[in-house]
């Protein structure tokens, strides 16, 4: 029966994710979008409910939320300096593809028009917070040190590196097949720096044992990039949402960046056993 239960629970809280955290907005019948930070709040709350209830004694270092306040401190502080970082990345890359960038906080009523809610717009924002939260959880802690628990034996490069790829598909599925999206294909480059995003955050994830890092990597980036505007130079066109991952994460620029932080990720990560493996060359070491 516990065996049944386990995993069943853990399947629920995936389902809540993806009812409540994806195109949230779609539920509700109103001319405003972005009210959805209700449903992806509402998909927190329910996330921890269930986890809790299935692992009531180690609840917290399952879902990578057990912080100090040095964590909540450090989260705070990282984020705000990559949202500065994160604006002028993708400022400059937008403009490589002659694409101008427009953050919605300045610039919905001259895009959107005039009439538009500016709750609406802080709504828009709001939302980022439970939904990269969410995902952190369920698409980062969760399946890292739960195939660390299960196989003790797999390297663990090998379960960082799958996730990783699992994240970046997940990406391709949702705006081929999503109802609330074009349909637009993600291009390979776009694919493989998600790949290489997705080595750093889950290296964040296994080293510190917390979602902290990861999560203001992931919460300054979105903030930045989905809440706001791509607008073509010449036609004026609006970027949609797969448009603007081939754009920025299309672009040779941030696939060098993405590669080479997710290489220096994968040092560190191995510098310990790196440093064993030294000493036992050296002859006469201990």
């Amino acid at each position: 029966m516990k065996r049944i239960r386990r995993p069943v629970l853990l399947l629920l809280a995936f389902l809540v994710c993806v009812a409540l955290n994806y195109n949230p907005q779609a539920y509700i019948r109103s001319e405003y979008h972005h009210w959805g930070w209700n449903f992806s709040l509402l998909a927190s709350a329910l996330i921890i409910l269930i986890i809790r209830s299935r692992d009531p004694g180690s609840w917290k270092q399952k879902l990578g939320i057990g912080f100090s306040r040095k964590d909540i401190l450090a989260f705070l502080v990282t984020t705000t300096g990559l949202l500065l970082v994160s604006y002028y990345v993708v400022d400059y890359l937008a403009g490589l593809s002659n694409y101008s960038f427009e953050p919605r906080l300045f610039n919905f009523k001259r895009i959107i028009g005039a009439d538009y809610p500016f709750h609406a717009v802080l709504g828009t924002y709001f939302y980022y917070f439970p939904e990269t939260f969410n995902e952190e959880m369920l698409i980062g802690a969760i399946p890292l040190m739960g195939l660390e628990r299960r196989f003790n034996k797999l390297n663990k490069n090998i379960i960082a590196i799958s996730v990783a790829l699992i994240f970046s598909l997940m990406h391709q599925v949702l705006y081929k097949y999503s109802p609330y999206q074009p349909g637009i294909l993600l291009t390979v480059s776009s694919l493989s720096a998600l790949f290489f995003v997705g080595i750093l955050r889950n290296i964040l994830i296994m080293k510190t044992r917390k979602i902290a890092y990861s999560w203001a990597i992931h919460l300054s980036f979105n903030l930045v990039f989905f809440a706001g505007f791509f607008v073509h130079g010449s036609t004026k066109v609006i970027a949609s949402e797969p448009e603007r991952f081939n754009i920025i994460f299309g672009n040779i620029t941030m696939l060098i960046i993405t590669g080479f932080l997710a290489l220096i990720s994968l040092i560190w990560f191995n510098a310990e056993n790196l440093k064993i493996k030294k000493s036992h060359e050296i002859p006469g070491s201990v």
